[in-house]
């Protein structure tokens, strides 16, 4: 016997009581209780049951575009290099550079949403960019407060932070690039 199949045989939960059997028994109509109870038993288990376990789906539609990733990888490391502050930077450029990441970040979030993790951390850095402060279009980095310049540096330092974690969790993520 391997398992609960008998070797060349049919499943126990299926067999039935021979003819035989049946003549042997003491009890007359156990046959046919125990074939009204093995076909109610399997009745009531397809009825009642709710749960079906299906495998993940792992066509070609579930997997990431290592191309589309790479590139805004890419794009958001450049754009984020003007986002360091400096004296004597131009600050519409930190401005622009803030708005591009955000955006870059939320694009990697949606283009890695088949891992949950990976676009949360994505989501995280975009919300991050939102906590820098207002720079007004012809500001310097001398005219900014030191409140406003820490939470420039804090919002930056976030969303970098954030961005690596998403990169670190596609890289171990269970969904394959194509």
């Amino acid at each position: 016997m391997i398992g609960l199949f008998p070797v060349g045989g049919t499943p126990f939960l299926f067999q039935v009581p021979s003819p035989a059997a049946y003549a042997r028994s003491h009890h007359p109509g156990v046959r046919g209780l125990w074939a009204v109870f093995v076909a109610t038993s399997i009745l009531i288990a397809a009825c009642t049951s709710t749960t079906t376990v299906t495998q993940p789906n792992r066509s070609a539609a579930t997997c990431f575009d290592p191309a589309k990733v790479r590139g805004l990888y890419d794009e958001w490391a450049h754009k984020a290099a003007d986002t360091n502050l400096s004296d004597g930077m131009d600050m519409a450029r930190v401005v622009a550079s803030l708005r591009a990441t955000r955006e870059i970040a939320l694009e990697l979030a949606l283009a890695t949403a088949a891992d949950p993790v990976a676009a949360g951390h994505f989501k995280d850095a975009a919300d991050a960019y939102l906590k820098a402060p207002p720079i007004p279009p012809h500001a310097s980095l001398a005219s900014m407060s030191d409140s406003d310049i820490y939470r420039l540096d804090t919002a930056t330092g976030e969303g970098s932070t954030a961005m690596y974690a998403g990169i670190g969790a596609l890289n171990n993520s269970i969904i394959p690039f194509c």
